[in-house]
């Protein structure tokens, strides 16, 4: 068998790049699980997923359940695939679905499993200060990120990397990972290595709230979160009473500390900021229903005398 029959389950862009993949390969995918379209806008029109648009345009089957039933089962069972390809498609598979294909169903998760299970693993690992993560396959069961790892590719995680770049790390490594896999399940040349439920972390989901900016932590953990954060919901704090997100920081060592939240100094590359152990360098930033500015076009619309962030 030189091809495979796919059915790919995927919703965000960051799972699209995978399906692309996969349309561009020697496999046949011939059916999308994707989640239901949301009406928003003041037309309330619907906001499709780019998985969905990707699979309508090379005229792929679509299904969009609430979630996973006997029904999707069922219909899933019609298609005769051999395997399922899961990419961030956030509803919950049943042991009678991931059963079905002839070879399972398959996981790309963007991280070192067992560390950062979940819904937020990209995000955690800049968070908590990692220097290392990685793409991993793995065979799916019921539990949430705990089947047998088949492949894993290690990636650097960079002092100045974002949510943003390492989103694009992902998908250019992973989306060859994920067909060097699918060769090696082609060939049957491939080992299932069980992971060690003693090193499980889990990356629990972001809520909005943990945006906010406390300056009296360590200039290095608020720069880890501005950075971990920068796609959504974005790190924030106010001036003076104005709401101010924080898109892009540096931070540095101070031999004497000043009053958290004071601006120790401005140029035209940051605006400088004590906070309990060091200072931030703010690189970018952006008033409230304002475009993103550099510090320069920031401080040349905005008097900073007397003002302070808190």
């Amino acid at each position: 068998m030189n091809k495979l029959k796919i059915v790919f389950a995927g919703t965000p862009q960051f799972a699209e790049s995978y399906l692309s993949s996969l349309i561009n390969s020697r496999h046949d995918v011939i059916s999308v699980f994707t989640q239901p379209s949301k009406r928003s806008g003041r037309g309330l029109l619907f906001n499709h997923s780019p998985v969905r648009n990707t699979a309508k345009e090379n005229n792929i089957n679509i299904r969009q359940p609430e979630k996973i039933t006997i029904m999707e089962t069922d219909a899933l069972t019609e298609l005769e695939p051999d395997i399922v390809v899961v990419v961030a498609y956030g509803l919950m598979l049943t042991k009678e679905f991931i059963s079905v294909p002839k070879f399972g169903c398959i996981n790309v998760h963007p991280s070192l499993l067992p560390r950062w299970r979940g819904a937020a693993p990209i995000q955690r690992s800049i968070e908590y200060g990692d220097k290392l993560s990685g793409i991993t396959i793995m065979k799916m069961e019921e539990r949430l990120d705990a089947g047998d790892i088949i492949y894993q590719e290690p990636i650097k995680i960079e002092d100045n990397d974002s949510s943003i770049s390492l989103h694009k790390k992902f998908m250019q490594i992973g989306t060859d990972s994920l067909l060097l896999t699918l060769d090696s399940i082609v060939e049957n040349n491939f080992m299932l290595h069980p992971q060690d439920e003693s090193l499980a972390t889990y990356a629990k989901k972001i809520k909005k709230e943990e945006a906010k900016i406390n300056w009296d932590n360590r200039a290095e953990k608020i720069h880890k979160k501005i950075m971990a954060f920068n796609s959504w919901p974005v790190a924030e704090t106010t001036l003076s009473g104005e709401r101010i997100r924080i898109h892009e920081s540096q931070y540095k060592k101070l031999e004497i500390n000043g009053i958290p939240g004071n601006i120790r100094s401005v140029n035209n590359k940051f605006i400088e900021v004590f906070t309990r152990d060091g200072s931030l360098l703010i690189k970018k930033l952006q008033k409230n229903n304002s475009k993103i500015l550099n510090a320069l076009d920031f401080l040349n619309s905005t008097d900073l005398k007397g003002k302070k962030f808190e």
